[in-house]
């Protein structure tokens, strides 16, 4: 059985959030998920955030819970939470990827992936097959970022 426990989600900022604010985050995040083994990717566009968090169970479900509480998300959605045997992001404690650099592959899949949130079906998500294959192809995008 896998140690690796991987959790994505997505929420909508409560306000809008300035590049010195994502700033911030990214090096609270950083600093807090590197000495827990927890790394992963965030990504913030047009008033929200999808999030891929990886690492032991018991850290990645406490840093979730930090989000749930954290005023500044709300509507926040569980897109998968799943043991894996490998890391999609093994070397960022926390990489952060502006969603206009996005390629216009990883940008489907990212628009994709909104088109099923906005169904508002959140209990079924995270164990839909139409999910995981939206999830897959964009993480899989990423690859070549994933030794950075």
């Amino acid at each position: 059985m896998s140690d690796i426990h991987r959790l994505i989600y997505v929420s909508a900022a409560r306000e809008e959030m300035t590049p010195a604010q994502l700033d911030s985050v990214l090096a609270v995040a950083r600093k807090n998920n590197e000495p827990i083994g927890v790394t992963g990717l965030l990504l913030f566009h047009d008033g929200s955030f999808f999030q891929v968090l990886e690492g032991p169970k018991n850290a990645v479900m406490r840093i979730f819970s930090a989000i749930e509480r954290d005023p500044r998300h709300s509507r926040v959605i569980v897109l998968q939470t799943k043991s894996t045997d490998t890391r999609a992001f093994p070397n960022w404690s926390m990489g952060y990827v502006n969603a206009h650099a996005l390629r216009p592959d990883q940008k489907a899949h990212l628009v994709d992936l909104s088109h099923l949130v906005g169904r508002d079906e959140q209990a079924t998500l995270s164990s839909s097959p139409a999910v995981s294959v939206h999830i897959n192809a964009f993480l899989g995008s990423f690859r070549e970022f994933a030794d950075i």
